[in-house]
Order: C-alpha cells, then sequence, then structure tokens
C-alpha cells in the first residue's frame, strides 16, 4: 500500500512513531531539559479538581486548534481511555471550532476517524 492510499490514521499512527523516535535522540542529548519537561507533564496528570476525563478533552481542544493530526488521534485515544464518550468529545471539539473557525471546523474529519478508529478497542 502506497503512502497515498493510506488512511489518515495510518498516517498519523506513522508520524507519531517518527516523533517518538526522534524525541528519544533529543532526550539522549538533552537529558535534563527532558526530564524537566517530562516531570512538569507528569505532575499534570495527577488527580486533582478536574477529572481526567475533562483534562483530556480540554487537551484535545487545544491539539485541534492547534491543528496537530497526530496529536488529535493521540488525544481522542485518550479521552476515550478515560471514559468520554462520542458526544462529549464532538462537544469538546466543536469548541476548538468555536474559537478557530472554519479552518479548525476541517481538522474534525480527524476526530471523526480517530472515534471509529478507537471506540472499540
Amino acid at each position: 500500500m502506497s503512502n497515498n492510499e493510506k488512511s489518515e490514521g495510518e498516517k498519523a499512527k506513522e508520524h507519531q512513531r517518527f516523533i517518538d523516535r526522534k524525541l528519544r535522540d533529543y532526550r539522549q542529548e538533552n537529558p535534563d531539559n527532558a526530564t524537566a519537561f517530562m516531570d512538569f507533564w507528569r505532575q499534570t496528570k495527577h488527580k486533582s479538581v478536574i477529572p481526567t476525563k475533562y483534562k483530556e478533552l480540554m487537551e484535545l481542544a487545544i491539539v485541534l486548534y492547534s491543528r496537530c493530526v497526530p496529536c488529535i488521534y493521540q488525544h481522542t485515544k485518550l479521552c476515550i481511555r478515560a471514559g468520554a464518550t462520542r458526544e462529549e468529545i464532538l462537544d469538546a471539539s466543536i469548541q476548538a471550532v468555536a474559537i478557530g473557525g472554519g479552518l479548525i471546523y476541517n481538522y474534525l474529519a480527524y476526530v471523526m476517524e480517530a472515534i471509529e478508529t478507537f471506540e472499540n478497542e
């Protein structure tokens, strides 16, 4: 199957693998900076007054607004794993569209495919 025949989800997974490899390289060359960032990131994942599901929905809206396709797939999957329903995911997504307009509206296609990909895992 050629790159043009791959689904957007397959392309996003491939892109995420690339990102993971290059970030591994970065961590090897810059361990102090990488550790500092990852420690901070992990702190944001700890239990707090905001339940995990809502944190993930917020993160999805942010990456959707940022138009990061691999991130959209990853955070949609994390929303589902955190217990978010399809309706909640779409509601969080439309908040990004409300701020970003038509350009972000087109990226809802990636959210829809990600839901279809991950909701039955």
